[in-house]
Order: C-alpha cells, then structure tokens, then sequence
C-alpha cells in the first residue's frame, strides 16, 4: 500500500477559538503533547497514556477533523493498517483576527484563555502534588522541584516587549523535541501569563470583572 502524501509541519498554526477548545480537553491535550515529540501511533499513544485503546479513537478522529493532526504514514499492523500521526504544526496560537475589541465580549472570549491555560494548570498542579510527582520540599533547579512565583513591576514599553521575546524563546525551547534519546524522559508542564495591569487600589478586586 502506497503512503500518503506527506505534509510539512508548520513551525505556527493559527486556529480559532473553537479549536482551542477541543484541545482544551485533558486527554486531547496531553495526546497534542505527546504527538509533538515525533510520529507515532495510537496504540503506542494509548500505552503512554495509560488508558484503553478504544478510548482514543474519538480523540484522534476531534483532532484530525480540526486539522491539529495529520496521518504521515501506515503500516500492516495485524491483518490491518495501522496510521501513523504526527501534528501539523510545532505550536498552535489562536488567530489574533478573532478577538473582538468590545469590553464585554472581549471578556467572554479571554475566559476561554484563561480556562485553557490557568484553571487546567491548576488542576494538573495540584494533581502533581497530591500524586507525588512533585516535591515541595525540593528547590530548582532539582527535576521533581515546583517553580512557581508572581511579581508586579512597573517596566517601559519597551521592556516589556523584550520580555515578550524572551518568553517566546522559552516556550519554543521548552516545546523543541528532545533528542537526546539516551536520557529518560519525563512529562513537564509550563504555564505563562505576562499582561498589563490597571489596578484600582480603592476598590477591592472584582472576580468577575
């Protein structure tokens, strides 16, 4: 059998507020993830992931039908043909042209963000601790350490913007492939967020904006 037409991997991939909540789900997220380190299968997926074959074909069918990712290749595999996906981009970031600047809608979309990112971060954290693959007790740079700090600072324009840069430098470093195939590899998570603040002193912080 004949393979299919490969596909380049985009270094970016614009998606829309939809995609990104399909990818919000905790599986398909951490099968995003996995799927970036290099080809691979769904019964190989469902062996790191610790969870029934059966139970990632729906995953794999949401993620290949939003286009986060593509069949690279496939093989006999037991008197069938087994797929080999790989993602279609290195890093996905929302389409910026969806962003509406009206306050209140602009607060129903960042919600979605902050969902994303901030509440699932919470949650794998605190599931780290209480699983033990995080040690409070250890300080970074120790692998099992937790690093985790806010600051408020007032900083130029300028500044700002070579912060910005910098942050990008660390994700892209962060989600590189690893290549050193000699070294055990472990799951890590990163979580950013870098913004402009406006504080009314005054009035005590509104949850709800």
């Amino acid at each position: 059998m004949n393979k299919p037409e490969t596909i380049d991997v985009l270094e970016v991939k614009p998606i829309s507020l939809q995609t990104l909540r399909v990818i919000a789900d905790p599986v398909r997220a951490r099968m995003i993830g996995l799927f970036s380190n290099g080809p691979t299968t769904v019964h190989k997926l469902a062996e790191q992931l610790g969870v029934p074959l059966t139970r990632l074909y729906y995953h794999i069918h949401q993620l290949e039908k939003h286009g986060l990712i593509q069949v690279v290749d496939q093989r006999p595999r037991g008197g069938t043909v087994e797929k080999i996906y790989a993602t279609t981009a290195r890093t996905f970031l929302v389409d910026r042209s969806e962003f509406i600047s009206e306050p209140q809608e602009a607060l129903q979309q960042a919600n979605i963000l902050i969902d994303f990112v901030l509440n699932e971060t919470s949650k794998a954290l605190r599931k780290s601790v209480k699983d033990g693959s995080v040690d409070l007790q250890q300080n970074p740079p120790h692998p099992q350490s937790l690093q985790i700090r806010r600051g408020l600072g007032q900083i130029s324009r300028e500044r700002a913007e070579k912060l910005h840069q910098r942050l990008i430098s660390v994700l892209e470093e962060f989600t590189a492939p690893d290549e050193d195939i000699e070294q055990e590899k472990s799951e890590y998570w990163l979580a950013l967020a870098f913004f402009p603040v406006r504080f009314d002193t005054s009035k005590e912080y509104d949850e709800q904006a």
